[in-house]
């Protein structure tokens, strides 16, 4: 593996952990009189993530062949779903999400673009969305490249002859 990404990964998944984690964790301690049930419990979910988030890139630090973790960090932080029923988006380190969905006007389309540093999270139920779905872009090419990296390379396949050597000859 390329230092390079070796590094990315680890700042991408213990920085953007820590951060995501310190971010969600103000929301808990805060006014959690204020606050309803199902939104601590939300909020505790994410802090949970984030966490992980941290000792899936711990781990990887201190032995690079622990990828596990790491590959179900960056899969959750890949969509990002908006309709009327769920909002889910999970993204820690960075985010470049590309989405297509349901928009006013006539075409009734759009497409958007967001980027985002640090970490981030939404997630809501039955409310009022239109209908949008997208990709973390930067998770997901991350994600590929991890796995590019830890692929045992394709066997070499020499080509054969279809002459046998002939025998070596006594003298």
């Amino acid at each position: 593996m390329k230092t390079w990404l070796r590094l990315i990964i680890i700042t991408m998944t213990v920085g953007g952990g820590f951060s995501g984690f310190m971010t969600t964790s103000q929301f808990l301690f805060h006014h959690p009189e204020k606050s309803e049930p199902l939104g601590i419990l939300l909020a505790a979910c994410f802090c949970a993530l984030n966490v992980f988030a941290i000792v899936s890139g711990l781990l990887f630090a201190n032995n690079p062949r622990r990828t596990r973790p790491l590959i179900a960090v960056l899969a959750i932080s890949i969509p990002c779903i908006v309709s009327p029923f769920i909002n889910y988006n999970f993204a820690t380190g960075a985010s470049i999400v590309l989405s297509a969905g349901t928009a006013d006007g006539p075409s009734g389309f759009n497409l958007h673009a967001a980027w985002g540093m640090g970490s981030s999270f939404e997630f809501s139920l039955m409310k009022a969305h239109r209908w949008s779905i997208g990709v973390n872009v930067f998770a997901l090419a991350i994600l590929v490249l991890l796995l590019r990296s830890i692929r045992p390379p394709a066997p070499i396949i020499q080509p054969s002859s279809s002459v046998e050597p002939a025998p070596a000859a006594f003298t």
